[in-house]
Order: structure tokens, then C-alpha cells, then sequence
């Protein structure tokens, strides 16, 4: 019985930070490195590496963003190699936005990326942990997004909190000392 307890307790206080971290308010934060950069959403939102951790990021679902950035490196005499990613952190895996490597000879960037989000991504939640991440000559790069995606949560959401509804009074019935 207490085993009972005790799993029903862990599985529940789990599915209450899985819910809290879908209600983190949007903001941004440095993680490693000195790069700059920014992207331009069409809805007018700008979000750059220093953007305030306490501002709330809305975002389209579909979009074609103007992005730029700068690894401060000095200018490369020759082709280098640089590599980096754009991923969104969802509760149960790591979705992957945009990836990119090669060579180059700059150390700075510019231009346009369309996206669309695929309809696995939770909308209107907030909560959203997005990454960009670029190495290049050594320096390493990191800066972390917290986001909000536009629209209604969806059939989606709505499933999902009536299955998590229904496991949570599972567990409990569960635990509880049966008649008879």
C-alpha cells in the first residue's frame, strides 16, 4: 500500500511540474559565449541573446523570420568549419528547428529562414524552451528562449489533460484501501 503511495506521489508531483514548466513565463537567457545575434518575427516581435528573462515571447506557428548574427572571432584568412542548431525543448523529446554546418569565411551571418511548427508542439501555453546554439574557430555559443506559441492549445492540449485527469484519479484509486 505505501509503495502504492509512494509511485502515485512521484507520478503525480512529475505531471504537475510537466504542467508548470508549460506555464514558465518567456524570456531569454546566455547560456555560454560571447555571439550576438537576432531574429525578426513578420508579428513585429525581435528576440536577440540579451532579450529580458521576464518578457514574454509570443510567436507565430508558421513564419518567415529575418535573422542575423556575429561570433566574435576574428575574420577567417580561410574556409572554417562551424556548425549549430535552433531546437525546442517539448516535455517528452527535443524537436529540432534548423541545424546547420559547412565552411566559411566570415564570421557573421544574415537573411531570412522560414519555419513551420509541427502540430505536436503545444500552442497558447507558453513554456517552450528553445535553444540556439553555433561553434565556429573555438568559441562556443549558446542562448536559450523561453517562448510562447500563438493560437488555441487544441485538441491536443485538451486529450492530453483529460488522460492526465483520468491516470491522476487512476493513481489515487489505486492507493486507496479497497472494501470488503
Amino acid at each position: 500500500m505505501r509503495r502504492r503511495l509512494t509511485a502515485a506521489a512521484v507520478v503525480g508531483l512529475l505531471a504537475m511540474l510537466m504542467v508548470a514548466a508549460l506555464a514558465v513565463p518567456a524570456g531569454a537567457e546566455v547560456i555560454r559565449g560571447g555571439c550576438t545575434g537576432s531574429v525578426t518575427f513578420s508579428n513585429g516581435t525581435t528576440v536577440t541573446e540579451s532579450h529580458p528573462l521576464d518578457e514574454v515571447v509570443e510567436v507565430p506557428e508558421a513564419d518567415t523570420v529575418q535573422y542575423q548574427g556575429m561570433v566574435p572571432v576574428p575574420e577567417p584568412d580561410g574556409p572554417v568549419p562551424f556548425s549549430g542548431l535552433v531546437d525546442v525543448r517539448l516535455p517528452f523529446m527535443t524537436w529540432v528547428v534548423v541545424d546547420w554546418s559547412g565552411e566559411t569565411e566570415e564570421n557573421s551571418d544574415s537573411g531570412a529562414y522560414t519555419y513551420t511548427v509541427p502540430s505536436f508542439v503545444p500552442r497558447g501555453t507558453g513554456g517552450l524552451e528553445v535553444t540556439a546554439y553555433h561553434a565556429q574557430q573555438g568559441e562556443d555559443c549558446a542562448a536559450r528562449v523561453t517562448m510562447k506559441l500563438a493560437g488555441d492549445p487544441g485538441a491536443v492540449a485538451i486529450l492530453s489533460a483529460a488522460l492526465t485527469g483520468v491516470f491522476g484519479a487512476g493513481m489515487a484509486a489505486a492507493g486507496m484501501k479497497k472494501k470488503g
